[in-house]
This record gives structure tokens, C-alpha cells and sequence, in this order.
């Protein structure tokens, strides 16, 4: 196994919470933005798949410096299938929604999303992962109603791929939601039009959604995920660090769920250090086991300082990009043991 130094390591673990060019940029104005549709994705294409089970893609890539018993799992092991929604990796444009044949934005979603977070559902099912017209990152800030339409434009398409999907490619196959960020709001959509109070809610394994605030209450008939082996149910989390709160925290008179992502149990909502199985550095390394510890408090989960060199430099109030990389290795544990189980 690769020897990487310490000081290389705590400086990956900082990378990682910088990986897309929007760190480096301000928010544009939405007086900027011009409305254009582009063109209606044609799902039918593989092109219009960030991927696909019987390709290579890369969410198909495993992280270097994997632990020697870590196991490599055969898409055609389980009777599952993971349909995944990449979060947004539109920052800057002059659009309101993202082309489909934009070509810096499908590579930066695959070299970032699809390999450091759709990698960790892969576990021995097939997965699908549909590029669509995502809105401008600005609109969950403007909430305007061209905002609004954006976001509507950008999961018609989800919906399409999805429909798509269970047409031609599910066969009845037990399904697994996942995602992040503004794939997570699409992904509520999906969940309350197609499984809540639906005939296909017997197929759900469960819906992975961080990095979004989802409600017990913005469900009728799908519960919160409380155990780790519980199945038909949806998790959610948000990263933040110590003791600081967003300051939306609270509008709503209840909490957001909040799934702690190591002991996956309400009943635990601190986990012990030496559970957590590690993270997914920014190039694509694995690193960092028995480092974190964090606490499910108020609706958000809260993570203490780092255990790695420079963890106080490495602290910030807003780990959002890290909601999967964080917790990679216990996410795609937590992923196989839900989709095993017989229901």
C-alpha cells in the first residue's frame, strides 16, 4: 500500500473541501442569466448517461489506498439497482440551466461527483446516473420564480431519465435513491411523485439524499431511516462544523431528518472514533480512518475537529462538499447491508 505523509494527508483532507471552480468564484447576479431551454434530453442515448451499468464510467473507480480486505463488489451480484443524481456543478454561465452538451460540465461531473460520490454506492448493483439541465447554482439563493421554473426544468429531465429507467432497465429490480445537494431536492421529487403512498415504495431500498433539508413531514407513507439494516426509508444529513448552525436552521417548526452517517442509528447520535472507516480525498485516495466524530444536533450534523495534522486549520463552519467523501467508506457499507436484506 502507498505511503502518503502526514502533512500530505491533512492537505488533501483541505482539498477536499474545495474541489469545484465555484470556490474560487463569486455569486453571479441573475441579471446575468438568460433564459434558454437548450435542447430535451433523448434518454434512449447512453450519451445522455453520466452512467450506466455494462460501461465504464467513472463512478465505476475505486479509491487508491483502499484497506487489503476491502472488497470489490460485481454489479450483477445483488438484485438492485442504484439510481444516482449528481449535485450541481453549474456555477457560472450565462444561462439559467445547463446545456447537455456543455463538455467542461459533464467532465467536471464526472471527474468530481461521479467518482468521489456515486463511487460509494457502488456494491454490488447496477447504476444509473442521468446528466440533466441542472439549474444555475444561484437559484437556491434568488428563490425568485425563474428560479423556481430552473429547478422545475432541471428535474423534468430527472423525471424523464427516471421513467425511462423503470421502462426499459428496472425488470422489477429492488431500487436504491441516492444523491447530493440539488440532487437530493430532485430526488424528494421523485420520491413523493413516484414511492410515497405508490406501489413502487415496495421496491425501495432506501433514499440517500445529504446535503439538502428534508422533512419527516414532506412524506406521507416513507419513514425516516432510524436503524442501519432498515429498508423503505430515506436519510438525509447536512455537514457542518462544531457548534456553528446555518442561519435558515429553524424556519421550519421541525427539525430536518438527520441520519447520522457512521452509526446510521437514531438512538447513537455520537458515534465512537473508531468507527468511522474513513474518507475520499479529492484525488481520489482513500484516507484517514478512526478520524472523525460528529453528533446529530438540532436537525444538522455537527462534526468535531478533525483528528488528522492541522485539524484546526482544516475545521470550517460549512462541510457541505464533504457529505459523502467524509463518510465514504461507512456510506457504502451502510449502502450493502440495506440492499441485502430481504423484503
Amino acid at each position: 500500500m502507498e505511503k502518503i505523509s502526514n502533512i500530505g494527508l491533512g492537505l488533501a483532507l483541505l482539498c477536499l473541501s474545495c474541489t469545484l471552480p465555484a470556490c474560487h468564484r463569486g455569486l453571479q447576479s441573475p441579471e446575468e442569466l438568460i433564459w434558454n431551454e437548450h435542447r430535451t434530453p433523448d434518454y434512449s442515448n447512453p450519451e445522455e448517461w453520466s452512467a450506466l451499468p455494462g460501461r465504464e464510467d467513472t463512478a465505476d473507480d475505486l479509491p487508491k489506498n483502499l484497506p487489503k480486505d476491502a472488497i470489490v463488489y460485481d454489479e450483477e451480484e445483488l438484485p438492485v439497482d442504484v439510481f444516482f443524481i449528481y449535485p450541481t456543478q453549474y456555477f457560472e454561465g450565462q444561462w439559467w440551466n445547463a446545456s447537455l452538451d456543455d463538455k467542461a460540465i459533464n467532465q467536471v461531473t464526472d471527474d468530481y461527483p461521479m467518482r468521489l460520490q456515486a463511487s460509494a454506492f457502488q456494491m454490488g448493483g447496477k447504476l444509473y446516473a442521468p446528466r440533466y439541465r441542472q439549474a444555475h447554482i444561484g437559484v437556491f439563493t434568488w428563490q425568485d420564480s425563474t428560479s423556481y421554473a430552473a429547478i422545475e426544468l432541471a428535474y423534468a429531465d430527472v423525471k424523464a431519465a427516471f421513467q425511462h429507467y423503470l421502462t426499459h432497465w428496472n425488470d422489477g429490480r429492488k431500487i436504491m435513491l441516492a444523491g447530493h445537494s440539488q440532487g437530493s431536492w430532485h430526488m424528494r421529487w421523485l420520491l413523493q411523485e413516484f414511492f410515497d403512498d405508490q406501489p413502487l415504495q415496495s421496491k425501495l431500498v432506501a433514499a440517500y439524499g445529504p446535503g439538502f433539508d428534508w422533512y419527516a413531514s414532506d412524506f406521507k407513507s416513507i419513514p425516516e431511516c432510524t436503524a442501519p439494516d432498515q429498508v423503505g426509508c430515506a436519510c438525509s444529513w447536512m455537514t457542518y462544523g462544531g457548534s456553528y448552525k446555518p442561519p435558515w436552521l429553524g424556519y421550519k417548526k421541525e427539525d430536518p431528518i438527520c441520519t447520522h452517517p457512521i452509526t446510521w442509528d437514531r438512538s447513537a447520535p455520537r458515534n465512537d472514533q473508531s468507527e468511522h472507516e474513513g474518507v475520499v480525498l479529492s484525488k481520489m485516495k482513500f484516507a484517514h480512518e478512526q478520524a472523525l466524530v460528529a453528533t446529530v444536533d438540532g436537525g444538522v450534523l455537527s462534526l468535531e475537529q478533525p483528528d488528522v495534522p492541522f485539524g484546526k486549520q482544516l475545521q470550517r463552519d460549512n462541510w457541505h462538499i464533504g457529505d459523502i467523501n467524509l463518510f465514504w467508506m461507512n456510506i457504502r457499507e451502510n449502502a450493502r447491508l440495506r440492499a441485502v436484506q430481504d423484503f
